[in-house]
């Protein structure tokens, strides 16, 4: 395990997806991020690449040839080797080998910085195609944040804000995990406080996908803030397991979707696909305050 602290908070990251396992702070040591419990769910924060969600029939087409690879990819479950260790700065990287070329036919290189600047981690993603061939990719993240004092019978669990105004507009999510052709409204109360409950999630994914949403913040039942997640990506995903009876939610940005049911194009038409050419590399980046 490797741990980075500034003084205000302190993460740790495992070198298995060089996964986020704990967000603390220094001064009060309250835990912020979900601990893997797998009644629930095992994982904490993963990465998902080389793609986001779930592939019609977990089948990738490219031109003639196709490759089964599961929901959210494969880099969750490799080895990251840590490459920078310094003040407030760890990174890490994994490239593609023999195993990960049979489930995805290009050679990259993918790194995971990890940044302290006062009550502020940024986690950075980079994707650098190795290939002679153009790269179509997708990549998301998913950490999962504790409710306070959760207590599966309360009326409210906790509360979401956003920068956006009503309503959210969720793409449906249908049986098997794929993208619906239908969406439907989120509305927001008056006062911008989405209460969470255990109604919240019956529809297994808020999945914001126009592009509005850049600011989360996840609030304690009391309605105070906790954790805000701010990013530029176009996808925001809302999710809790179990229908939303689960002592966490998720606040996951996203570059990728799941495919609609059906779906057996070309892997690099998929809607909110990324694109790197040979030798180049994509980075972008989010960031998680703690309040």
């Amino acid at each position: 395990m490797e741990y980075l602290s500034n003084g205000i908070i302190e993460i740790e990251i495992a070198p298995i997806g060089a996964e986020l396992q704990s967000i603390r702070r220094v001064a009060a040591p309250t835990e912020y991020l979900w601990q893997g419990d797998p009644t629930y769910w095992g994982r904490r924060a993963p990465i998902l690449f080389p793609i986001v969600g779930r592939l019609w029939e977990n089948t990738a087409h490219f031109g003639d040839k196709s490759y089964e690879i599961f929901q959210h990819g494969f880099a969750r479950d490799m080895l990251f080797t840590k490459i920078v260790d310094e003040d407030r700065h760890l990174a890490f990287s994994v490239r593609s080998n023999e195993e990960s070329l049979r489930l995805w036919p290009f050679n990259f290189e993918l790194r995971i910085d990890y940044t302290l600047l006062r009550n502020v981690l940024t986690v950075s993603w980079s994707v650098t195609n190795l290939d002679t061939r153009v790269m179509p990719f997708q990549i998301g993240a998913h950490p999962a944040f504790m409710y306070t004092h959760y207590n599966p019978d309360d009326e409210v669990h906790g509360f979401l804000s956003f920068n956006a105004d009503s309503p959210l507009v969720s793409t449906k999510i249908a049986p098997g995990g794929y993208a619906d052709a239908t969406t439907f409204d989120v509305e927001i109360p008056a006062d911008g406080l989405l209460p969470l409950t255990n109604e919240t999630f019956l529809c297994d994914t808020i999945l914001e996908a126009t592009g509005r949403l850049n600011r989360i913040t996840l609030h304690d039942k009391d309605g105070r803030p906790l954790v805000t997640m701010r990013h530029s990506m176009p996808i925001t995903a809302l999710w809790s397991p179990n229908n939303g009876r689960a002592p966490f939610m998720c606040i996951e940005p996203w570059h990728g979707c799941c495919d609609p049911t059906g779906y057996t194009s070309d892997f690099s038409n998929r809607q909110f696909i990324e694109c790197v050419a040979p030798g180049e590399t994509w980075s972008t980046a989010y960031e998680i305050m703690i309040e």
